[in-house]
């Protein structure tokens, strides 16, 4: 019997790669972002050790993306990278070569001797950009798993006029409240004395963060997302069942209230389309 392709290749075998591999690359991020805190004062100049990267949002995420490798050439070769980058452009969905290519990363700054005195200094100048590169990746990614999309979108609909999408972006990252996209909002705001605004701005800043519930609906945005990337645009319910349920077993077809068709169809219309939000 001939596996299900998804889109452009796709297999429920490269989805359920890469989501082993998300795993990994969360807790790869913890850490980076853990040593960047740690290592800070030591690796920053004091008239930088405040850096912001909210002004990165602006970007759209594949240009993010390639800031922050461009930001990283002062750590890795630059012929190194342009190799990692075409293995994922010549592989479909661009998805099936990110194990690999994590173990070769992993694998590079694992056999490099720790840096001296001497290499931390000439690449202080890049640590900065790299730092805040780093930080808005993170965050980005975060929200992808929450809204479906990355922070970048939701700042895009901030500046077409989506006002929700702003108070979103903040429970996300408070920072985004630098945006040039947001400061016009609240300028307008301000402006027009729009009072319900504020509040709304208010608690979206004070609240509680967004509690990200139930590991196998983030991992579905997840997947909803890759394919939507990828050019798929709609699912059957017979290959949303057969992928979900059968394949990587993020659903149960026993769910509480029944109708797991009708469920998974929802999800599916929700999240496997441009700009998706909850």
């Amino acid at each position: 019997m001939n596996e299900t392709h998804y889109a452009k290749g796709i297999k429920a075998q490269n989805l359920r790669a890469f989501l082993e591999l998300w795993s990994l690359f969360e807790i790869g991020i913890k850490e980076t972002k853990d040593s960047i805190n740690d290592c800070s004062d030591r690796l920053l100049d004091k008239e930088e050790s405040e850096f912001s990267w909210c002004y990165l949002y602006e970007f759209p995420a594949n240009e993010l993306v390639l800031i922050l490798l461009s930001a990283l050439t002062g750590f890795v070769k630059p012929d190194q990278i342009v190799d990692w980058l075409k293995q994922m452009a010549n592989t479909p969905g661009n998805i099936g070569e990110l194990p690999d290519i994590f173990d070769q990363v992993n694998k590079h700054f694992e056999e490099r001797a720790d840096p001296t005195y001497e290499d931390l200094e000439a690449i202080r100048s890049d640590l900065p950009m790299v730092s805040a590169a780093f930080t808005a990746m993170q965050y980005s990614l975060f929200c992808l798993l929450y809204h479906g999309c990355y922070l970048n979108e939701l700042i895009e609909r901030v500046r077409n006029g989506d006002t929700k999408a702003l108070f979103d972006a903040i429970k996300i990252d408070t920072s985004v409240i630098g945006c040039p996209s947001v400061v016009d909002k609240i300028s307008t705001a301000t402006r027009l004395q729009d009072k319900r605004f504020f509040a709304k701005l208010k608690s979206a800043i004070n609240g509680k963060k967004e509690k990200l519930s139930q590991i196998n609906f983030q991992k579905m945005r997840l997947v909803f997302k890759i394919l939507h990337e990828v050019g798929a645009t709609r699912l059957t319910d017979a290959q949303l069942y057969h992928l979900f349920v059968e394949e990587l077993k993020l659903y149960t077809s026993n769910a509480k209230g029944g109708g797991v068709d009708k469920a998974l169809r929802k999800f599916a219309d929700t999240y496997m389309k441009q700009y998706a939000t909850t």
